[in-house]
C-alpha cells in the first residue's frame, strides 16, 4: 500500500455528485482525491493563483489602470481610471 502524507476523511457523497467530481477531475487531468483536496483548500484558504503567478499588489492598492491610458483603450463599462479600489465609485 502507498504511504500517504494526508489523512482520510470519510463522508457520504451522493453518486451523481461523485460522478460529476470524477468528470471534472478527469478534464483537469487530476485524480478524484486531488480534485476534492483542491476544492477543500479553496473553501478554507480562498482561491489561489495558478502556480508561477505572483500577486505583487497590496490589499489596499488601486486598480491596475494608469491614469494616462487613453479612453479609447478602455471598454465603455470600465471604471474610470481614477476610481477608488473598493469599487464604490464610477458608473452605476
Amino acid at each position: 500500500m502507498v504511504n500517504r502524507k494526508g489523512v482520510f476523511i470519510g463522508a457520504y457523497v451522493p453518486r451523481d455528485l461523485k460522478e460529476t467530481l470524477q468528470r471534472r477531475a478527469a478534464s483537469e487531468h487530476r485524480t478524484l482525491s486531488q480534485e476534492i483536496t483542491r476544492i477543500l483548500s479553496e473553501a478554507v484558504h480562498g482561491k489561489q493563483l495558478p502556480p508561477g503567478m505572483v500577486d505583487r499588489r497590496t490589499p489596499g492598492s488601486g486598480p491596475r489602470r494608469r491614469t494616462s491610458d487613453p479612453p479609447e483603450r478602455r471598454r465603455s463599462n470600465d471604471l474610470p481610471a481614477d476610481a477608488p479600489a473598493d469599487g464604490s465609485g464610477g458608473e452605476g
